[in-house]
């Protein structure tokens, strides 16, 4: 089962910018700061429960090139994708984007942004991980803890567990230091094909 911590997790399940505790229940500090935080985390993700995804068997993966998503294509002709909870599309906000941790990246985050698979999986659930965020300017630098959900699946055929989860972040200019960096909730949600796509199929048959 996957640890609820990332700097203790024997899964290996730790994001590289971990560097809090690993009690969950220890209440983060409340340094000064002006920037609104996120909302608390969802006792309830949105989208559908990761648990549907047991005993499917996953054959392709594709990362979006314009949006914080992968999609999971599955032997029996279901999708789902991994997508970032409140991303707008048209007003994007900080940018966002998904990191993974080192097992997750070959499904998560393949090289080229797609990859063939042939996983059959095992074990798929959501996970509270606890990460520290940070905001910089020259004249001040804060830092907070926060929760956030991330997926975290393994499988059959290659025991270890795969997570991801999601970043947001902004920089000085375009090569500048990273001035904030903090984390969101991934969900699960099913794509169906579109009406004008059944009827395509149709026509084809």
């Amino acid at each position: 089962m996957p640890s609820h911590s990332h700097s203790n997790s024997q899964l290996s399940l730790a994001s590289s910018s971990s560097t809090s505790s690993s009690q969950l229940s220890t209440p983060p500090p409340t340094p000064q700061r002006v920037r609104k935080q996120p909302d608390p985390i969802r006792l309830h993700s949105i989208g559908v429960d990761p648990s549907q995804l047991i005993g499917k068997t996953l054959t392709r993966v594709r990362c979006s090139r314009d949006h914080p998503s992968v999609t999971l294509y599955f032997a029996d002709k279901t999708v789902y994708q991994v997508r970032v909870d409140g991303y707008d599309p048209v007003h994007r906000g900080v940018p966002k984007e998904l990191e993974t941790n080192s097992m997750g990246g070959p499904v998560f985050r393949p090289q080229g942004g797609e990859a063939e698979l042939n996983h059959t999986v095992a074990q798929c659930r959501f996970v509270k991980l606890r990460d520290t965020a940070y905001e910089w300017s020259e004249t001040a630098d804060s830092r907070w803890n926060v929760e956030h959900l991330a997926l975290a699946m393994n499988f059959e055929e290659d025991p270890g567990w795969r997570c991801v989860w999601a970043t947001m972040a902004e920089y000085d200019g375009r090569f500048g230091r990273c001035t904030f960096r903090s984390f969101d909730d991934v969900y699960l949600d099913e794509v169906r094909p579109s009406a004008r796509k059944r009827r395509s199929h149709a026509a084809k048959a």
